[in-house]
């Protein structure tokens, strides 16, 4: 069997929809995390990564994509 890497959402174990994944932070730390909930219905799962170091490189993918995206220079 090979391994593929693919951009594909990992699926709700329950309705095999694609999960969606949001960027929150918490209610008394402020410390962000990323929500994985079932897009379908949001019962059937939600899980939560807190990885710091994980969580930070998305932040930061999010906010380099955002800048590019609205001509913000680099500042070079």
């Amino acid at each position: 069997m090979k391994n593929k890497t693919t951009n594909e959402m990992p699926r709700c174990p329950i309705c095999k929809n694609e999960l969606d994944a949001k960027l929150s932070r918490g209610r008394k730390s402020g410390k962000p995390f990323i929500m994985l909930i079932c897009n379908k219905d949001g019962r059937h799962f939600r899980g939560f990564i807190t990885y710091r170091p994980f969580v930070e490189g998305v932040v930061d993918k999010m906010e380099t994509a955002n800048k590019i995206k609205n001509g913000v220079p680099d500042g070079h």
